[in-house]
Protein backbone atom coordinates (compact mmCIF):
# COMPACT_ATOMS: atom_id res chain seq x y z
CA UNK A 1 0.00 0.00 0.00
CA UNK A 2 1.34 3.34 -0.58
CA UNK A 3 1.42 6.27 1.64
CA UNK A 4 -1.27 8.03 0.28
CA UNK A 5 -3.57 4.82 0.77
CA UNK A 6 -1.90 4.53 3.95
CA UNK A 7 -2.61 7.75 5.52
CA UNK A 8 -6.07 7.88 4.25
CA UNK A 9 -6.62 3.85 5.62
CA UNK A 10 -5.21 4.89 9.45
CA UNK A 11 -7.20 8.44 9.34
CA UNK A 12 -10.31 6.82 8.14
CA UNK A 13 -9.56 4.11 11.15
CA UNK A 14 -8.74 7.26 13.48
CA UNK A 15 -12.49 8.33 12.52
CA UNK A 16 -10.92 11.90 11.51
CA UNK A 17 -11.90 14.25 8.92
CA UNK A 18 -9.31 16.15 6.31
CA UNK A 19 -9.77 19.03 8.36
CA UNK A 20 -9.67 17.50 11.98
CA UNK A 21 -6.26 16.21 11.16
CA UNK A 22 -5.42 19.49 9.45
CA UNK A 23 -5.95 21.19 12.37
CA UNK A 24 -4.29 18.41 14.73
CA UNK A 25 -1.23 18.08 12.57
CA UNK A 26 -0.99 21.80 11.64
CA UNK A 27 -0.29 21.03 8.38
CA UNK A 28 -3.02 22.57 5.55
CA UNK A 29 -5.50 20.19 4.21
CA UNK A 30 -4.91 20.94 0.82
CA UNK A 31 -1.50 19.19 1.60
CA UNK A 32 -3.13 16.39 3.29
CA UNK A 33 -5.35 16.01 0.10
CA UNK A 34 -2.30 15.78 -2.21
CA UNK A 35 -0.67 12.95 -0.26
CA UNK A 36 -3.54 11.02 -0.12
CA UNK A 37 -3.88 11.04 -3.84
CA UNK A 38 0.03 10.51 -4.04
CA UNK A 39 0.78 14.03 -5.84
CA UNK A 40 2.74 15.44 -3.23
CA UNK A 41 6.09 13.91 -1.13
CA UNK A 42 5.77 15.30 2.15
CA UNK A 43 9.59 16.03 4.27
CA UNK A 44 10.02 14.40 7.07
CA UNK A 45 9.38 16.85 9.25
CA UNK A 46 5.77 17.57 8.12
CA UNK A 47 5.30 13.15 8.00
CA UNK A 48 6.30 13.92 11.19
CA UNK A 49 3.91 16.03 12.63
CA UNK A 50 1.13 13.93 10.71
CA UNK A 51 2.37 10.75 12.24
CA UNK A 52 1.93 11.99 16.04
CA UNK A 53 -1.53 13.57 15.03
CA UNK A 54 -2.56 10.23 13.97
CA UNK A 55 -0.94 8.72 17.22
CA UNK A 56 1.55 6.17 14.80
CA UNK A 57 5.14 5.80 14.38
CA UNK A 58 6.33 7.36 11.47
CA UNK A 59 7.35 4.40 10.40
CA UNK A 60 3.61 2.71 9.93
CA UNK A 61 2.81 5.67 8.61
CA UNK A 62 5.42 5.80 5.69
CA UNK A 63 5.95 1.70 5.56
CA UNK A 64 3.24 0.08 7.64
CA UNK A 65 5.86 -1.72 9.09
CA UNK A 66 4.85 -1.31 12.68
CA UNK A 67 2.62 -4.51 14.20
CA UNK A 68 -0.19 -2.70 16.13
CA UNK A 69 -2.64 -5.21 15.51
CA UNK A 70 -0.98 -7.27 19.04
CA UNK A 71 -2.82 -4.87 21.94
CA UNK A 72 0.58 -2.96 22.14
CA UNK A 73 0.77 0.87 22.25
CA UNK A 74 1.76 2.84 18.99
CA UNK A 75 5.29 3.45 19.17
CA UNK A 76 6.09 -0.06 20.93
CA UNK A 77 9.03 -1.67 20.33
CA UNK A 78 9.25 -5.44 19.18
CA UNK A 79 11.41 -8.64 19.46
CA UNK A 80 11.52 -11.28 16.26
CA UNK A 81 8.61 -13.38 18.53
CA UNK A 82 6.22 -10.48 18.33
CA UNK A 83 6.44 -9.97 22.18
CA UNK A 84 7.11 -6.07 23.32
CA UNK A 85 10.45 -5.63 23.91
CA UNK A 86 10.05 -2.07 25.67
CA UNK A 87 7.90 0.55 27.34
CA UNK A 88 8.55 4.33 27.56
CA UNK A 89 9.42 3.67 31.05
CA UNK A 90 11.93 0.74 30.17
CA UNK A 91 13.87 2.16 27.20
CA UNK A 92 16.73 -0.03 27.00
CA UNK A 93 17.00 -3.70 26.90
CA UNK A 94 18.35 -5.05 30.28
CA UNK A 95 22.48 -6.76 30.35
CA UNK A 96 21.10 -10.09 29.80
CA UNK A 97 19.01 -9.43 26.73
CA UNK A 98 22.23 -7.62 24.92
CA UNK A 99 24.94 -9.82 23.48
CA UNK A 100 28.30 -8.63 23.75
CA UNK A 101 28.48 -8.79 20.18
CA UNK A 102 25.99 -8.01 17.74
CA UNK A 103 26.74 -8.24 13.73
CA UNK A 104 23.81 -6.45 11.25
CA UNK A 105 24.21 -8.11 7.30
CA UNK A 106 24.22 -5.55 5.04
CA UNK A 107 21.21 -7.01 3.46
CA UNK A 108 18.77 -7.11 7.19
CA UNK A 109 19.41 -3.71 8.11
CA UNK A 110 16.18 -1.73 9.39
CA UNK A 111 15.55 0.58 7.02
CA UNK A 112 13.27 3.91 6.70
CA UNK A 113 12.46 5.27 3.47
CA UNK A 114 10.74 8.43 2.86
CA UNK A 115 8.81 9.16 0.10
CA UNK A 116 11.14 12.12 -1.28
CA UNK A 117 13.79 9.37 -1.80
CA UNK A 118 15.62 9.59 1.62
CA UNK A 119 17.09 6.62 3.55
CA UNK A 120 17.52 5.98 7.25
CA UNK A 121 19.34 2.60 7.49
CA UNK A 122 20.02 1.24 11.30
CA UNK A 123 23.42 0.43 12.01
CA UNK A 124 22.42 -0.95 15.19
CA UNK A 125 20.83 -4.15 15.71
CA UNK A 126 17.62 -2.42 16.72
CA UNK A 127 16.80 0.88 18.72
CA UNK A 128 17.05 0.03 22.45
CA UNK A 129 20.64 0.72 22.61
CA UNK A 130 22.31 3.78 24.11
CA UNK A 131 22.66 5.12 20.43
CA UNK A 132 21.18 5.74 17.16
CA UNK A 133 24.58 4.39 14.29
CA UNK A 134 22.43 5.41 11.29
CA UNK A 135 23.21 5.34 7.68
CA UNK A 136 21.42 8.38 5.77
CA UNK A 137 21.75 8.83 2.14
CA UNK A 138 19.79 12.15 0.61
CA UNK A 139 18.99 12.31 -3.20
CA UNK A 140 19.59 15.57 -5.30
CA UNK A 141 17.91 17.95 -3.94
CA UNK A 142 16.59 16.43 -1.13
CA UNK A 143 16.61 17.80 2.46
CA UNK A 144 14.62 17.22 6.08
CA UNK A 145 12.33 20.42 5.75
CA UNK A 146 12.10 22.35 8.42
CA UNK A 147 14.05 23.00 11.65
CA UNK A 148 13.73 19.93 14.15
CA UNK A 149 14.78 19.40 17.55
CA UNK A 150 15.01 16.61 19.91
CA UNK A 151 16.33 14.79 22.83
CA UNK A 152 20.48 14.28 23.26
CA UNK A 153 23.08 15.09 21.05
CA UNK A 154 24.42 13.75 17.92
CA UNK A 155 27.74 13.59 15.46
CA UNK A 156 27.87 12.82 12.11
CA UNK A 157 30.60 11.69 9.14
CA UNK A 158 30.24 12.54 5.17
CA UNK A 159 30.98 9.57 3.07
CA UNK A 160 29.95 11.31 -0.18
CA UNK A 161 28.38 14.43 -1.37
CA UNK A 162 27.62 17.05 0.26
CA UNK A 163 25.62 18.66 3.18
CA UNK A 164 24.00 21.42 3.89
CA UNK A 165 23.02 22.23 7.50
CA UNK A 166 21.29 25.06 9.22
CA UNK A 167 21.55 24.53 13.30
CA UNK A 168 20.50 27.35 15.24
CA UNK A 169 21.27 30.73 13.57
CA UNK A 170 24.75 28.94 11.96
CA UNK A 171 24.67 27.71 8.45
CA UNK A 172 27.08 25.11 7.18
CA UNK A 173 28.39 22.87 4.45
CA UNK A 174 29.86 19.51 4.86
CA UNK A 175 32.39 17.94 2.46
CA UNK A 176 33.48 14.41 2.29
CA UNK A 177 35.30 13.58 5.82
CA UNK A 178 34.36 16.62 7.52
CA UNK A 179 32.52 15.67 11.01
CA UNK A 180 30.39 17.55 13.03
CA UNK A 181 29.11 17.53 16.62
CA UNK A 182 26.30 19.62 18.05
CA UNK A 183 23.39 19.40 20.63
CA UNK A 184 20.30 17.81 19.11
CA UNK A 185 18.39 20.27 21.20
CA UNK A 186 18.88 23.12 18.95
CA UNK A 187 16.05 23.47 16.14
CA UNK A 188 18.35 21.75 12.80
CA UNK A 189 17.86 20.89 9.39
CA UNK A 190 19.95 19.40 6.45
CA UNK A 191 19.38 19.07 2.56
CA UNK A 192 21.66 17.63 -0.09
CA UNK A 193 24.09 20.53 -1.58
CA UNK A 194 25.26 18.73 -4.50
CA UNK A 195 24.82 16.95 -7.90
CA UNK A 196 25.06 13.48 -6.46
CA UNK A 197 23.65 11.26 -3.80
CA UNK A 198 24.44 12.26 -0.59
CA UNK A 199 25.34 9.73 2.33
CA UNK A 200 26.96 10.08 5.50
CA UNK A 201 26.85 8.15 9.08
CA UNK A 202 25.12 9.61 11.82
CA UNK A 203 25.18 8.93 15.92
CA UNK A 204 22.54 10.11 18.11
CA UNK A 205 22.83 9.54 21.66
CA UNK A 206 20.40 8.68 23.56
CA UNK A 207 18.05 7.52 20.67
CA UNK A 208 15.99 10.37 19.97
CA UNK A 209 15.46 10.55 16.38
CA UNK A 210 14.78 7.41 14.84
CA UNK A 211 13.06 5.53 18.21
CA UNK A 212 9.56 6.37 18.03
CA UNK A 213 9.59 6.72 14.30
CA UNK A 214 10.69 3.17 13.05
CA UNK A 215 9.03 0.10 14.35
CA UNK A 216 12.08 -2.32 15.42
Amino acid sequence: MELGARLKAIRSKRGMTLAELSTAAGVSKSMLSRVERSEAAPTITTLQKIADALGVTLGRLVDGGERDDTGAPDGGLWREDGRAASSPGQPYRTDDEVAAVSIVRADQRKKLILPWGATYDVLTPDLQRRIEFILISYPVNGGSGDLYAHEGEECGFVLEGRFKGVIGDEEVTLEVGDSIYYASSIPHRWENAGDVAARAVWAVTPPSFLKGRLAD
